[in-house]
């Protein structure tokens, strides 16, 4: 099994700064493009996530209003998290909300199919995209 932690940097989230972790070239805007769009979660028919340009949207349950938050890809952790396991290797960097204090593994990104770790607790969260 591979750990995987997520350490919380003060310094500046620029997207193009290596010594922040940030993704960085054509992998990172491959897979920016990929998160794109309205998904969602297989296992709650009520819970959506919207990537659009550099914010990360979600609504679930009875929820009213949609949580819209900034994000920023990583090549690199950025908070204390969950062992990510073998099986979860991550395929794509991570997704980190520094309001929030949040980070996911992308551990799957395919055309139809967003599989996210959340390394909070270490859950695996399966998506797929919808119209």
């Amino acid at each position: 099994m591979a750990l995987v932690l997520c350490v919380f940097q003060s310094s500046n989230l620029n997207a193009k700064d290596k010594d922040n972790g940030a993704a960085t070239g054509n992998e990172a805007e491959t897979n920016l493009k990929m998160l794109q769009g309205k998904w969602q979660a297989l296992n709650d028919k009520s819970d959506f996530l919207v990537f659009e340009n550099n914010h990360r949207k979600e609504k679930a349950g009875d929820m009213t209003e949609w949580d819209d938050e900034v994000f920023i890809l990583k090549d690199k952790p950025m908070r204390e998290g969950k062992e990510v396991s073998d099986h979860e290797t991550v395929k794509a960097g991570f997704i980190y909300c520094e309001k929030d204090d949040m980070c996911w593994a992308i551990v799957e990104l395919t055309a139809k199919k967003l599989g996210l770790v959340y390394m909070g607790h270490g859950r695996v969260l399966q998506y797929r995209r919808v119209n």
